[in-house]
C-alpha cells in the first residue's frame, strides 16, 4: 500500500487539477454571459467569479477527497481480505 506521504502527494495533484479546471469553467460561463460595460463592471466581475470560483472548487476537493479515500479504503479492504485467504503452499511439491 502507499505511504501517507504518497496519498498526500496524489490527493495534493488531483485537488490542484480538479480546482483549476472548475474555477475556469465557472469563471468561462460567468465571462460568455455577462456584460461587461465600464471598469466597475470588470472588478465585479472579476471579483464575482473568483469567490464562486473558489467556493465551487472547494467542494469538488471536498468531493474528490471523499471518493479517494472510499477508493483507498476500499483497496485495503480488498487486500487484508487477500491476506488471509492465501493457498498453502507444499514445500516438497506433492
Amino acid at each position: 500500500m502507499p505511504t501517507a506521504s504518497q496519498i498526500g502527494f496524489v490527493k495534493l495533484g488531483i485537488n490542484v487539477v480538479a480546482s483549476a479546471s472548475v474555477w475556469k469553467i465557472v469563471n468561462d460561463v460567468i465571462k460568455h454571459n455577462v456584460a461587461i460595460e465600464t471598469g466597475a463592471d470588470m472588478v465585479k466581475v472579476w471579483t464575482g467569479s473568483l469567490i464562486i470560483g473558489s467556493m465551487v472548487a472547494d467542494q469538488a476537493s471536498k468531493h474528490v477527497n471523499e471518493k479517494f479515500d472510499s477508493v483507498l479504503e476500499w483497496a485495503e479492504n480488498r487486500a487484508n481480505e487477500n491476506k488471509g485467504s492465501e493457498v498453502p503452499v507444499d514445500p516438497e511439491g506433492s
